[in-house]
């Protein structure tokens, strides 16, 4: 039985285009939990909706029941994806604080040790000046770093690796 090359062929470059798809979907996703260093200090001091949008575009989820407003500073909580283990917990988080519509500190939970240790070594990088005092509350080790523009404080728990921005300077 003769076998028709022009289908089987036709079959293989479908795959090969569906896979290629596929992959580029799981480098987005897997990209956009990802924040880098110069990202999140790009994010201070620019008007929250910007921020929030572009959250938005990349896959994040805003979580309405820990976000708020009080009196004219505002926060809120996003989270982006499922953790492989516990599927109730997410890969990565952000928290935005902004005063009058203008984002002023961000809290950004990373997905894992791996890329936090990227964070701290751009933070290190960056010539900020290590804080020697160091605070233990709830089993979390909060370490400080001062550049002249931007205060750094890390965060690491028993599984939760976070990293503060926050302006040195006011706007």
């Amino acid at each position: 039985m003769p076998v028709d090359l022009r289908c089987t062929f036709y079959t293989f470059t479908a795959m090969k285009y569906a896979l290629a798809f596929l992959c580029c979907l799981w480098a987005f996703h897997t990209r956009a939990q990802n924040l880098e260093l110069n990202q999140l200090k790009s994010f201070i001091a620019r008007p929250a909706l910007k921020v929030t949008d572009s959250l938005k575009k990349a896959g994040w989820a805003l979580h309405p029941e820990l976000s708020g407003e009080k009196a004219l500073q505002m926060y809120q909580t996003w989270s982006f994806g499922k953790h492989k283990a516990e599927k109730a917990k997410a890969m990565a988080w952000f928290r935005i604080q902004a005063d009058h519509g203008v984002i002023n500190q961000l809290y950004y939970q990373a997905p894992g040790i791996t890329h936090f240790n990227v964070l701290l070594k751009e933070i290190v990088a960056a010539g900020t000046e290590k804080k020697e005092e160091q605070n233990i509350e709830d089993k979390k080790i909060s370490t400080y770093y001062v550049s002249p523009d931007f205060i750094f404080q890390t965060i690491v728990g028993e599984h939760s690796y976070t990293v503060m921005v926050m302006a040195n300077k006011a706007p």
